[in-house]
């Protein structure tokens, strides 16, 4: 497997596009076994264990925001110094943020453990789903370790350029959680539980594997790290300054998942207040948004690893080129995405459920939702480039101030918009949410561009 890829030479629509086909694979199988997993668990579990599941994923995507934009903002920095061909700053900042994870997987671990309960109570989670919600949620959590390190090695796979080999991790990873899937559901009949010990087993194999490659083909060397550890403390680049350099990037990034996480949770709670059919046909459509999401994040991610490499080589027009060929790309993919929720939504939203809980309120609740969000789908694309364009020149405050305006948007329409159309504010507050991010993106990121 090729080891590292220099994005700041060559055409970076070519450089982009094999970059993000790889990502875009590589997350296709990530999401797919948790559209698999919905799938199984709706057949097995009915309504009430999709609805469970759809309780929980706000939660448990405001900890892997924490975690993936923390671990984001940390490979900004191994993107600048593996751009400016500084093999021991690239080191010595992996160093110091692989000591950062295993802090904040123990803490994130043991404090979510504590809390799911609380945090499901507060979520107003319906009484009928709250103990299969509960049990799902916790056994995901024990999980963390994994998801840390996971993002923590593929992340500096790709600030290298390497897509490949989180490609082809995630894709044994995705097979292998099809696979538990099917045995701890359908065969030993572990129900709920067996899909959320699938997924972690999974995440941790996803580990094991860019982890081993990381090390083993990274050209940075130990001999790199050994002779770091000799340097004067006194150098300016002690490990206080590494620390604070790393968070400063982190910690805004991390934030605007959080925040982004919190308009969810906010959503899930005025959602728990309608019927099981409303989450449970809102939980569908979800799933199907999220994997067609997914060239939208890889996008995103093809950016940020581009931009912050050229950034670090100060080639800013190379950024320009590059940032512009991501939006043609991400326009034609998402146009197409588009496509698929609009007449072919209805048909892939049976398959979560079963033939005699197909009613049309169900069905009726999710195929709204996804017409509404295929009418605007462009706009979801150029938000993560935008916003990754951004990341990649370090700047790190405006895209968490674009995820407040998101909050702002999501917090209107859940709890204004909806009582006058009803459940439909839910929906048009996703999108509205997008374009009032997109607007501020766009503006600051044209301003940075001229100057």
């Amino acid at each position: 497997m090729k080891k590292d890829t220099d994005l700041t030479t060559g055409s970076p629509f070519l450089l982009i596009g094999a970059f993000s086909f790889s990502l875009v694979v590589g997350n296709l199988f990530q999401q797919m076994y948790t559209f698999v997993d919905t799938i199984i668990i709706g057949k097995n579990a009915g309504t009430l264990g999709l609805a469970a599941v759809g309780g929980t994923e706000w939660l448990i995507f405001l900890v892997n925001g924490v975690v993936i934009g923390l671990v984001q903002g940390f490979c900004i920095l191994l993107g600048n110094s593996f751009g400016e061909k500084n093999e021991e700053e690239f080191q010595r900042y992996y160093d110091r943020a692989k000591k950062i994870c295993i802090v904040l997987a123990v803490s994130l671990t043991l404090l979510f453990l504590m809390l799911s309960g609380v945090l499901l109570r507060l979520l107003g989670t319906k009484e009928e789903v709250y103990d299969m919600a509960r049990e799902y949620v916790n056994i995901i959590f024990l999980g963390i370790p994994f998801l840390v390190f996971y993002q923590l090695f593929s992340g500096a796979l790709r600030s290298r350029g390497n897509s490949r080999i989180p490609l082809f991790a995630m894709t044994a990873s995705s097979l292998c959680n099809i696979v538990l899937d099917i045995l701890f559901v359908n065969i030993l009949e572990f129900g709920i539980a067996g899909a959320a010990l699938g997924t972690i087993l999974s995440e941790c194999l996803v580990m094991l594997v860019c982890g081993y490659y990381f090390y083993k083909y990274s050209s940075c060397s130990a001999s790199c790290a050994s002779s770091d550890s000799h340097k004067k403390e006194n150098d300016g680049f002690d490990d206080k300054t590494i620390t604070a350099k790393l968070l400063r990037l982190g910690i805004p990034m991390a934030l605007q998942s959080v925040i982004t996480s919190v308009g969810g949770l906010i959503v899930v709670n005025r959602i728990n207040q309608y019927d099981i059919t409303f989450l449970a046909g809102y939980t569908a459509a979800v799933k199907l948004y999220g994997l067609l999401e997914i060239a939208a994040s890889s996008f995103g991610l093809a950016a940020a690893a581009y931009v912050s490499q050229n950034y670090g080589a100060g080639k800013k027009s190379r950024i320009r080129e590059g940032v512009r060929a991501s939006l043609i790309m991400g326009t034609a993919v998402s146009v197409l995405c588009s496509a698929v929720m609009f007449f072919g939504g209805q048909g892939i939203l049976r398959l979560f459920v079963d033939t005699s809980e197909a009613t049309g309120e169900i069905l009726s609740y999710g195929c709204r939702f996804l017409n509404i969000l295929a009418v605007f789908f462009p706009f979801l694309y150029s938000l993560y480039i935008l916003r990754a364009a951004l990341q990649g020149i370090n700047n790190t405050v405006v895209p968490m101030l674009s995820s407040f305006a998101q909050l702002a948007m999501r917090l209107l329409c859940a709890v204004v918009l909806t009582k006058f159309i009803g459940s439909d504010g839910i929906f048009w507050g996703e999108v509205s949410a997008w374009l009032f991010a997109d607007m501020i993106l766009f503006a600051v990121y044209w301003k940075q561009m001229k100057n």
